[in-house]
């Protein structure tokens, strides 16, 4: 595998890497090296996380040489035979690693266990091999047939724990003996792997990884085991020293604001008190148990009455908006019931006991009632972790009409007081997810660093961070291969599920979609997810199928962290921008914070509330249309169907790479027409990709295509370039007159060589003169990139969907012939012909190396730079409709 030097480190990576991914390790590098924080965003598809892997387990690596060389030094007795230089950028002068116990830990984190064991299969492409662990649930780990008949995940927590404690689980009791089998020590393992080999030697998953923990050089979690502290404290988490990388970061903001809050609803507080009655009865029966003091439960009992009544004392006003105060008022209402800071370690002791207790009693309410004390347990928690003066500001306390009347109906029998009370939820929120991050800061993190494919815009989003972030990158990978009228698979995202249920009512009256592919809809319950998305997967790729619709909502299940890649996903239409709910109390008291926090500040350190609710909508459409553009070669088209997206405020927010390729149509008819175009050229690029892939995979005997075969373009060995062909690139400032010009001055006969200059540089001024300056840029680094990396099947993709829309700009097409290298004249030439109809004027000489063909050229006094052709070929087609919500085109 290549091996390159950044930031003086040796990266090992799979492939050449392109430019952009050695920018992005780069700047993961910076962000060790200089032990801050970093906000990296790099689209989907550019390999951002075998990127994060290589360039952090490489640091990790030079750290440990940098600790070993100082070893040899000292047992030397001549430090200065390893001068300081000699450690390289591994850390400043006051970081200088002095024990191998000393080497920081990688705590690789992300949304969902699906989304890790993914990040595990990318590892396991590299030459690395760590030792790794991933924290997973006992509901996933445990293999203990009693303990995983327990009805909720709960229920398992204690009656794991009582098996622990009296030594009567014999997979617990084998971890000791087999956590340092070699099996686990040297292998890297996703949350089955791990399963599959704790069955095998007999030993718990669940405890194994708690073991393998203490000795691995970077360990996988999902979010809410970092962010959380109780999780942190249950999985005994030290996060001192440690490299905390948080992928997938655009679901950071919700995740952190929603672990520091909580709702207590009253018949949350109702089951707790008839669980303390449950658990009485029970022990006045066995009164020689004794297990609980009952005493103290009576009194616990009260405290939640008291509780209770604290909340049914606030009065709301007339109109049932609820009351809002201040973070520091939960204190006071805690108060009233007895709860204070000398009584909390009592109450949460008390509270863990009636948890086990329940864990181990099958009895009616069990399952209900540990939920509620968990409930109860967490707001303690809440309650301990703040202080009075941290509360008044990003906490606020929300006290309204409980509306869960499903869930009152199901309590009913358990509401022991008077049914004409008012009811009333206590909700103590949280609006700053700065308030985890500062968390994970106190815990002594050395580095935190952030990366998703769309965290735009940056500068609002580490705002909201509330830490420094001196490291970023925005990463512009161009995705240059536009699509065009959707076949196989189409997504379709709206903003919420009542637009969704309007849209298909009225859509399966006409039956404006079934007549033309088959639809599918996500479903609002997690349980028949997988089942919907498996048929419609099928469906795609049935043969007497015209491909299938997906319907779906922004921030939903389809949204985020599925894979549309390929056929599955060749166009995405959002319907609307998906704002959150306005009158929402949550959202308002959210934007007032905002609000009050940039009054109290500087003005720009802060979002406004109206800049916040602005980025939710636009945060939710990058997200959605990211499951359209899987990999390199991949395609799609996004259909913006919202006419605010023509305005620039709104476009600036959409992610860097999908930005310069946005088209604005205010006639339906002509963006059909732009969309066939594409569509017919996209299909052309992918036949001549496969064709050189089935080339390469017939050369390489030793199966490294298959693993490069995503991100690695087609190795050629580099060609001397005409002289002055693609150097003309450079020469591009010259007036097209002072060429014209040029080229009149001698009667005779010019020189090829001459000539050829002329003519590149006759075109790039027009080039320059069509199209507008952004689109030049992309223009100029397509062909540099050309002519550094020699990648046919990109700079052809660049240069249709920069000339393709628009008829009268075909010619610049043909005449970019001129700058395509002899050994792909002819794939070039045969793309055009298959596209079109007309092909370059190809002739078999074309193909010869520029010294022979100039040789030629001399001999039979004619230029070999063929006739101008065309062609067509993108990756993403991006265009702006006036219509909400609008049918795709070929429906």
């Amino acid at each position: 595998m290549p091996t390159i030097k950044l930031n003086g480190i040796a990266v090992n990576f799979p492939f050449e890497p392109y430019a952009c991914q050695e920018a992005y390790m780069a700047k993961v590098l910076e962000c060790l090296q200089k032990k801050v924080n970093g906000v990296l965003e790099s689209p989907t598809g550019t390999g951002k996380t075998l990127c994060l892997l290589c360039s952090t387990l490489a640091w990790q690596e030079h750290y440990k040489d940098a600790i070993s060389a100082r070893k040899i030094a000292q047992r030397l007795n001549g430090v200065e035979l390893f001068p300081e230089s000699s450690w390289g950028n591994v850390a400043p002068d006051d970081d200088i690693p002095l024990y191998y116990t000393d080497i920081p830990k990688i705590i690789y984190a992300s949304r969902t266990h699906s989304q890790l064991t993914q990040v595990i299969n990318e590892l396991k492409n590299t030459v690395y091999r760590p030792k790794m662990c991933i924290l997973g649930s006992r509901d996933q780990l445990c293999i203990h047939p009693e303990v995983k008949r327990m009805e909720s995940n709960h229920m398992q927590i204690y009656m794991c724990r009582k098996k622990v404690m009296t030594h009567a689980c014999h997979f617990y009791n084998n971890v000791e003996e087999k956590s340092a089998e070699k099996e686990l020590m040297n292998s890297i393992m996703d949350i089955e792997d791990l399963v599959k080999c704790g069955n095998k030697l007999r030993a718990c998953p669940y405890y194994l990884s708690r073991s393998l923990k203490q000795q691995a050089d970077i360990i996988f979690m999902p979010y809410n085991y970092l962010l959380d502290s109780k999780s942190r404290k249950a999985h005994n988490l030290d996060l001192r020293g440690t490299v905390v990388i948080l992928d997938e970061a655009h679901n950071l903001e919700k995740l952190c604001e929603e672990s520091s809050s909580f709702d207590l609803t009253p018949c949350d507080v109702a089951s707790a008190i008839d669980a303390i009655d449950v658990v009485l009865e029970e022990q006045a029966k066995v009164v020689q148990q004794n297990e609980i003091n009952a005493e103290f439960n009576m009194e616990l009992a009260k405290i939640l009455l008291q509780l209770e009544s604290a909340i049914d004392a606030v009065e709301l006003p007339p109109d049932g908006s609820g009351v809002t105060k201040e973070g520091s008022y939960i204190f006071d209402l805690f108060a009233e019931a007895q709860i204070t800071f000398q009584t909390k370690s009592s109450l949460l002791d008390s509270l863990d006991q009636i948890l086990q207790y329940l864990s181990g009693r099958k009895c009616e309410f069990g399952s209900c009632f540990t939920q509620t004390f968990l409930l109860m347990d967490e707001a303690l928690v809440h309650f301990v972790a703040t202080s009075r003066n941290a509360s008044v500001l990003f906490l606020q306390v929300h006290i309204h009409l409980d509306e869960s009347n499903q869930k009152k109906k199901q309590r009913a029998d358990l509401w022991n007081s008077s049914s004409t009370r008012k009811e009333k939820t206590l909700s103590y929120w949280c609006f700053s997810p700065g308030h985890s991050m500062h968390e994970l800061v106190r815990q002594g993190v050395r580095t935190i660093i952030l990366t998703s494919g769309t965290l735009s815009p940056l500068s609002s989003f580490t705002m909201e961070m509330q830490i420094p972030f001196p490291v970023r990158l925005e990463n512009p990978h161009v995705i240059s291969n536009l699509a065009r009228v959707v076949p196989d698979g189409l997504l379709v995202f709206f903003s919420s599920y009542p637009v969704m249920d309007k849209s298909l009512e009225y859509w399966r009256v006409c039956s404006l979609i079934e007549e033309v592919k088959s639809m599918f809809v996500e479903p609002r319950n997690k349980g028949s997810f997988s089942e919907v998305i498996d048929a419609y997967y099928n469906k795609v790729v049935c043969p007497k199928s015209s491909g299938a619709a997906f319907l779906a909502v922004c921030r939903g299940k389809a949204s985020e962290g599925l894979d549309f890649a390929d056929r599955n996903g060749r166009g995405v239409i959002i319907t609307g921008l998906p704002f959150p709910p306005r009158m929402e109390a949550r959202v308002v008291l959210k934007m007032q914070f905002l609000d009050e926090m940039r009054r109290r500040g500087t003005g720009s350190q802060y979002l406004s509330g109206r800049e916040w609710y602005n980025q939710q909508a636009s945060r939710a459409v990058n997200q959605a249309i990211g499951r359209v553009i899987r990999h390199r070669q991949d395609y799609g088209a996004i259909f913006l169907c919202d006419e605010r997206f023509s305005t620039s405020n709104v476009r600036c927010k959409l992610p860097s790479w999908v930005r310069p390729y946005v088209n604005v149509y205010d006639n339906f008819g002509h963006a059909v027409r732009s969309v066939s175009i594409f569509y017919r050229a996209a299909q052309e690029v992918v036949s001549v990709s496969e064709k050189t892939s089935i080339n390469l995979l017939d050369i390489s005997g030793d199966g490294a295509s298959s693993l490069c075969m995503e991100y690695e373009p087609k190795l050629v060995s580099p060609r001397r370039p005409h002289i002055g062909l693609l150097d003309a690139l450079e020469r591009s400032e010259k007036s097209s007159e002072e060429v014209f010009l040029s080229s009149q001055q001698a009667e005779k006969k010019p020189n090829p060589a001459e000539t050829k200059r002329a003519r590149a540089a006759a075109y790039l001024a027009t080039v320059k003169k069509t199209l507008s300056q952004e689109r030049y840029k992309l223009f100029s680094k397509a062909l540099q990139d050309y002519k550094i990396r020699d990648d046919f099947l990109a700079v052809l993709s660049q240069m249709s969907a920069l000339f393709i829309e628009d008829e009268e700009k075909h010619v610049l097409l043909r005449e970019f012939y001129q700058f395509i290298r002899p050994h792909h004249k002819k794939q070039f030439d045969e793309a055009c012909y298959n596209l079109t109809g007309e092909g370059c004027g190809y002739k078999p000489e074309h193909s010869l190396p520029w010294e022979e063909q100039d040789i030629l050229a001399h001999n039979v006094g004619e230029e070999l730079v063929s006739a101008p052709g065309r062609f067509c070929g993108f990756k993403i087609f991006v265009c702006v409709i006036f219509a909400t919500p609008i049918v795709p085109p070929e429906l």
